[in-house]
């Protein structure tokens, strides 16, 4: 029996197979497909952005696993055997980066310090900008949205958190549903995007939802692109609906050098990088649902196939 690695070279297949070898030196490690000596033997596979089609190759399949917190980059895969199960990771490490990027561009905003960066004479000497509005709206209050709102109510923001099913967290004014969307839309004063992407989140944030924001609102989008109406983003920054946006994920990426996103002032724009998978973090929870899967147990992080993630 073996396991297949099959993720891009950016992503450093070769340390996530040295990471789970440093945990079990027996593992049978295949690192793409190419180096897959027999199909029959791969029964659990690790991946992300796949090629179409590959995983329909091994008979044996008992899980596959995507390399990250996202299941939509499985799902899309029009050929995905129907009968194997799905799992992705939830990990503290990524957690931490992923809440690290968003307090830093929240402040950033708050503070202004982009604007004195462009311009060191942007205020008075010995004066403070700091921008009103205390309310950090998150769409999406699963492990990652969870781990952003502790981190946001210990720096004393108010938090409040919209998901498809209604949750409790701690300190978080939790809202769910469409009505519940709206009620925490026009609370908020920087709004977070984690939401996958789903049939059900496809386009969701848009103008009507966007225009439904505290007037001077900052957005983030560390989700999915295919969420955002991006057509629908530069009119609201233009006429100060919008105070900015920091964009992380689009719907084509890397992001083509002739979009109009790439030239809007008031737009701050990093190349999919708030977060990442870490070899060493990650590698027990992956070894531990291997052994899981090859054994016949019950599998960690279950992906809901009917829902998305």
């Amino acid at each position: 029996m073996s396991l297949l690695i099959s993720i891009p070279d950016s992503m450093r297949p070769n340390s996530l197979g040295s990471a789970l070898l440093s945990l079990d030196p027996k593992l049978e490690i295949a690192i793409g497909q190419k180096n897959v000596q027999t199909p029959a033997e791969v029964e659990f596979a690790v991946v992300w952005k796949h090629p179409q089609g590959l995983l329909k190759n091994f008979p044996n399949l008992k899980a596959i696993s995507s390399y990250g917190h996202g299941a939509d980059g499985l799902l899309s895969d029009r050929e995905l055997p129907a009968d194997v199960p799905l799992v992705r990771l939830t990990d503290s490490t990524m957690a931490k980066w992923m809440s690290e990027y968003l307090l830093t561009v929240v402040l950033l905003q708050r503070r202004q310090l982009l604007e004195y960066a462009n311009d060191p004479g942007f205020s008075e000497w010995g004066t403070a900008v700091r921008l009103p509005g205390n309310n950090i709206g998150i769409l999406g209050l699963g492990y990652l949205g969870q781990a952003a709102a502790e981190v946001f109510l210990r720096m004393d923001f108010e938090v409040l958190g919209w998901s498809r099913t209604q949750k409790k967290v701690d300190d978080v004014v939790s809202f769910h549903g469409k009505n519940g969307l709206n009620e925490m839309l026009k609370e908020t004063d920087y709004l977070i995007n984690l939401l996958p992407h789903t049939p059900d989140t496809q386009d969701l944030i848009n103008t009507k939802v966007l225009s439904q924001l505290k007037c001077g609102a900052f957005f983030i989008n560390v989700g999915r692109g295919q969420t955002l109406v991006e057509d629908d983003l530069i009119p609201l920054l233009d006429n100060g609906r919008l105070a900015g946006a920091c964009l992380d994920v689009f719907r084509t990426e890397p992001l083509p050098a002739e979009h109009p996103f790439r030239r809007h002032k008031k737009i701050l724009i990093t190349p999919h990088n708030s977060s990442a998978t870490p070899a060493e973090s990650v590698a027990p929870q992956i070894l531990e649902n291997y052994r899981r899967a090859v054994s016949g147990r019950q599998l960690l992080n279950l992906v809901d196939r009917e829902h998305g993630y």
